[in-house]
Formats: structure tokens, C-alpha cells, sequence
């Protein structure tokens, strides 16, 4: 029985990671710093899901990772410790020390480009590395190769973006993650933006107008490497429209030089945002407007939206990993060694497939 080690396995992403790769027979090390929470979800799975192996190892991951590593010697370590701007590379290290595949779901920018350094230490080791096994780049990029499947040639412009519910859980670290870049500047495809601003609303199907802002993610520089994109912003928005004016707010503060240190007192913000769940839903979505060029020349624009209900958006950003995971461990599909970016690696049809349990569908529509 193959063996997946699930750093953060009881997290946000983490736990919905693990209960899906579960109901697939494995042999899953799930590890985390809270021997409670670890044995929570380890009896958890063992009800849901009892023909598989399950084991905790509470430890922490930067000081005691390569030892644990040489004890259970697991076929792929999948990384969800976020955030994971200015982290180190010290996980992948000991991955390819110990000859371990590895899966990050990084969304930071710079971690994704720079780990890329490590791509010919990967393939001496002989392992596949994948980073930015999340929403973007790898349901971003699904939706593009669909798109060129449906006749698409080249992109003049990309506008696309993400909205969770209100309600929807979501964890310290990805809060800390996106108050890191609020008001800072950073470039998105040649243009000079600023986070949280440039503000629009966008029209969901079911959800009504959700508004949005500027966010940096690492598609910014991997997009137009696959793609032929002349434009692409990428955005983000919060259900409450009061909520995200005061994020608006904070980021014009941190322009003019507020030192308001947003990142550090993450944990302050987050309960605080949670005092608006009265004001939203469980409800969130994606949206992709693109314009482009068609094979006979002709113009084109297309609007693909994903909407999830119910509270299940959180299982977006876990696909990739566990579709790639099962790849690895079953080596029923070839993927090549090194770090790779989660780029054209899942087809839309495979992602969406994957999610079928939850209330989440998605559609296209040419206008």
C-alpha cells in the first residue's frame, strides 16, 4: 500500500485532502504540530473511510522533517504549511534527500518562481516536484486549454477572480497570505498594480455582483510562458461589499505608508472578518472573461464561471493535489521529473470530474 505524507493534514486544505485521498485505500501520514486535532481527524477517517491506513506524526515540520521522512519513506509529501511567501525550499530539500515526490500548494508568487531553481536538483534526485497545486495556476490554466479546445488561438485579454463566501471557512495563513500584498505593489503582465484596488464588480451567476480588487498570484508570470496573452489581471473579492471597502481602505493606508503591519496581526483580522458572516453565505466563485482570436480570425470573447454552494469551495484549491498525488502513487500517468509548475497539467474535465460530490458546477458562455 503506497504512502502519502499530508504536512498541515488537519488544516483547512489539508483535512479535505486527506479525506478525499482516503476513500482511495492509501496509507496516509498525517502530520501536524496539535496531537489533538491529528487524532481528531485520524478517527475521523477511520470511520468514514476504514480500508485505509491511517497514522499521525505531530512534529515540527522546518527542524525534524528529514528524519521523519527516513522513517516512513512515503512515496509523495504533499505541503499545504502556508503561507508560503518568504518561506524557504527546506521541504523540498529533505523531499529530495529521502527521494520523496513533492506537491506544494503555494500560491505565493515568488516561492513558485524561485523554487523552479531547484528543477535540475529535483530530476538528479529522480523525483517529480510540483508547485502551485491550487486553483491558480491549475484550474486557471484548465479553463484556458478548454478555451483552446473551443477554437481560441491567442488571448488579447484575460480578466479573472475569485470570490469564497462569507461564510466559508477559511484559515489563518491564507488570511495572512492575502493581507501580505495588501496596498504593496507588484506587476501583473508588464502593468504596475497595487493590491486590493482597482476595484470592479463582477456578475455571478446565483451570487449577484461580488466586487474586486487587485491580488498577486504566480499565474502573472506563468501564464503568458504557456499562453499567448497580450493582458491578464487577476482578482479577488469578498461576499461583503462592506468588508472589502475596508480592505480598500488598508490598502490606500499601506500605499501612503501607514505602517500598519496587516500580515502580523493576521489572527486579529481574521476574527474580525468573521464578524461580518451576518451580512453573507456559504456561496463563492470563479470567473474567467477572456478575449481573443479564433482559428478563422475571427474575435471572440468567452465568460466561463464556477459557482460553489453550500460551504465546498475550500475543496477547489485540494484537487490538483490529490489528482497528482493519485498519479504519483498509481504511476498510471507519466509525470516528468523536476520542479514543475501546476500549469496544463489537469484537463478542466478531470478537475470538474473530481468535484463532483459537492455542490460546485461550472459553465461557458460565448458572448
Amino acid at each position: 500500500m503506497q504512502t502519502i505524507m499530508i504536512l498541515g493534514a488537519y488544516g483547512t486544505f489539508g483535512k479535505r485532502i486527506s479525506e478525499q485521498l482516503a476513500s482511495h485505500n492509501l496509507h496516509l501520514i498525517l502530520v501536524g504540530r496539535n496531537h489533538k486535532k491529528a487524532n481528531q481527524l485520524l478517527l475521523s477517517l477511520q470511520k468514514e473511510q476504514p480500508h485505509g491506513i491511517y497514522e499521525t506524526a505531530v512534529f515540527d515540520v522546518h527542524s525534524e522533517l528529514a528524519k521523519q521522512l527516513k522513517k516512513h519513506q512515503p512515496k509523495v509529501l504533499i505541503h499545504t504549511c502556508g503561507p508560503f511567501q518568504h518561506q524557504d525550499f527546506g521541504v523540498l530539500k529533505a523531499c529530495m534527500t529521502h527521494k520523496v515526490n513533492y506537491i506544494d500548494l503555494a500560491d505565493g508568487r515568488e516561492f513558485v518562481n524561485q523554487i523552479q531553481c531547484l528543477d535540475n536538483d529535483a530530476k538528479i534526485a529522480g523525483i517529480s516536484a510540483i508547485t502551485g497545486a491550487s486553483t491558480v495556476p491549475a484550474l486557471s490554466s484548465a479553463v484556458l486549454d478548454e478555451l483552446q479546445n473551443l477554437g481560441m488561438v491567442s488571448f488579447d485579454e484575460i480578466r479573472y477572480g475569485i470570490t469564497p463566501g462569507q461564510k466559508t471557512e477559511r484559515g489563518l495563513a491564507t488570511v495572512r497570505a492575502v493581507l501580505s500584498y495588501v496596498g504593496k505593489p507588484f506587476t501583473q503582465y508588464m502593468t504596475k498594480r497595487y493590491g486590493w484596488q482597482n476595484l470592479y464588480l463582477h456578475r455571478y451567476p446565483e451570487l449577484g455582483w461580488r466586487m474586486m480588487g487587485n491580488c498577486d498570484v504566480p499565474d502573472s508570470d506563468l501564464l503568458p510562458r504557456f499562453y499567448k496573452i497580450k493582458s491578464l489581471n487577476f482578482s479577488a473579492g469578498m461576499e461583503s461589499k462592506l468588508l472589502h471597502v475596508c480592505i480598500w481602505l488598508c490598502s490606500w493606508l499601506v500605499r501612503l505608508g501607514v505602517p500598519l503591519n496587516l500580515a502580523q496581526n493576521a489572527a486579529f483580522w481574521h476574527k474580525l472578518s468573521r464578524k461580518f458572516d451576518l451580512l453573507g453565505s456559504h456561496d463563492g466563485g470563479m470567473h474567467l472573461v477572456a478575449t481573443g482570436v479564433r482559428h478563422n480570425n475571427e474575435k471572440t470573447t468567452y465568460e466561463w464561471h464556477l459557482i460553489a454552494k453550500d460551504g465546498d469551495g475550500p475543496y477547489v484549491p485540494t484537487v490538483p493535489a490529490v489528482i497528482i498525488a493519485l498519479r504519483l502513487v498509481t504511476e498510471t500517468t507519466t509525470i516528468p521529473k523536476g520542479v514543475i509548475p501546476c500549469v496544463g497539467l489537469i484537463s478542466l474535465s478531470d478537475y470538474m470530474s473530481a468535484l463532483s460530490n459537492h455542490n460546485i458546477y461550472h459553465q461557458f458562455k460565448q458572448k
